[in-house]
């Protein structure tokens, strides 16, 4: 059973199989990968390529000026690979992003990486620059670091649990909290991005109150 602040494995992979059926519906890519048997031996995957202006902040950590404008203005600037050459005045951006379940905290966590480049795994986006880039400091994943992939053995940036553990408190009525926390969770990971469809399954029983909701900025 679930506790305030946390999830069981059981209630994640329910969870996960509700947000892909969603993704699947309107082709965001996300999929489950690993043994959804073996606790916390799965995750869910989603790997995308876009293009961003040149002028983009991911090469050098931005100054106050430049985080604040683009973490506003990037939503419009963002689109996924076209089948058209992309703009000279654009350069392609790969992101990766893994949502696993901590077994130690019983909470989602989440595991990401973005490469500036055509290709996966070619010229990464710094721990630093990613940090630089989160644009609501009031959240609770305001510190960001480094760390192997539980499952992969391999490096990726690591929003650290201890940030899911405080939101899952104040959403404890949702009926997805694994939505209610990604919806929070991914603006500090290389600005994901979450479909209006996703959230559709985060509403209550008309016999609950509404549940508290966070707005990142």
């Amino acid at each position: 059973m679930d506790g305030i602040g946390t999830v069981t494995w059981e209630t994640f992979i329910k969870d996960a199989q509700a947000l892909l059926k969603v993704s699947e519906k309107i082709h965001d890519d996300w999929e489950l990968v690993g043994d959804k048997g073996a606790p916390g031996m799965a995750y869910l995957s989603r790997q995308v390529k876009t293009y961003v202006p040149c002028e983009y902040p991911i090469d050098e950590p931005p100054t106050g000026t430049d985080k604040d404008y683009w973490a506003k203005n990037l939503d419009a600037r963002l689109a996924k690979d076209p089948f058209e050459a992309a703009s000279k005045d654009e350069r392609p951006l790969i992101t990766l992003h893994h949502v696993l379940w901590s077994m130690s905290y019983s909470v989602p966590v989440l595991y990401f990486n973005g490469w500036k480049s055509d290709f996966a795994g070619c010229n990464p986006v710094s721990a630093e620059v990613a940090q630089k880039l989160i644009s609501n400091n009031n959240l609770c994943y305001s510190e960001l670091s480094q760390a192997i992939h539980p499952i992969l053995g391999t490096p990726f940036l690591q929003l650290h649990p201890c940030g899911s553990q405080d939101l899952l408190r104040h959403v404890w009525k949702s009926n997805n909290k694994l939505v209610s926390w990604l919806s929070v969770a991914a603006p500090a990971a290389l600005q994901l991005k979450l479909h209006e469809d996703y959230y559709k399954l985060t509403i209550a029983d008309e016999s609950r109150e509404p549940e508290v909701m966070y707005e990142a900025y």
